[in-house]
């Protein structure tokens, strides 16, 4: 009599499990038809805001001013940084500008104290001030959700020394660097 109550129990278990798993079947697979099959997701969907100006009048690109002094304009789209590779050679302060032409994106340099939220139809400005060991490539990722292809949209900050400039630091960063106050200008004016 025991046996058969455990086998009962055992089989209700089996049914709590099959359940679970249409469950989550089932949510998963109208995720998939509402995103890929009627392409129903809202933030790709988002309708873009008139940033024709970043497309037309914001110049991406990294300009040496001098000294270690950089300017670096960075247009965001989904899902994609342009310029997407920054080589910078002892710089000792980098002047970020960053736009974007369609949705909300975040700027981020991994292992860096960069974290920018960047808005369309504004300009997100600030200054960073990398620390003296700071060597070699730093990946760019994007921090704010903008679409099924957020996972993609990565690129490279890569700093280079030479060798009177690196101050070692046992192959670690011993600080991340400082930035400025972020400020936003609209694109219009």
């Amino acid at each position: 009599m025991e046996h058969e109550h455990e086998r009962q129990e055992i089989v209700y278990e089996y049914i709590w499990i099959v359940m679970v798993i249409a469950i989550v079947t089932g949510f998963a697979a109208s995720i998939a038809y509402y995103g890929f099959a009627l392409d129903l997701n809202p933030v790709c969907n988002a309708t873009p805001i008139d940033v024709g100006a970043a497309k037309t009048e914001f110049k991406a690109g990294v300009e040496n001013l001098g000294g270690g002094v950089y300017k670096v304009r960075i247009l965001a789209g989904q899902f994609f940084w342009i310029p997407n590779k920054i080589v910078l050679e002892n710089p000792k302060r980098v002047e970020f500008e960053i736009t974007s032409q369609d949705v909300v994106h975040g700027f981020h340099v991994v292992g860096t104290s960069v974290n920018v939220m960047v808005i369309p139809g504004y300009v997100a400005q600030f200054t960073w001030y990398p620390p003296n060991d700071a060597e070699g490539t730093y990946l760019i990722v994007c921090t704010e959700y903008c679409g099924v292809g957020h996972d993609l949209m990565k690129a490279t900050l890569e700093i280079k020394r030479t060798g009177a400039a690196l101050e070692p630091a046992g192959g670690y960063l011993t600080d991340f660097g400082e930035y400025s106050e972020v400020t936003y200008t609209s694109l219009e004016g």
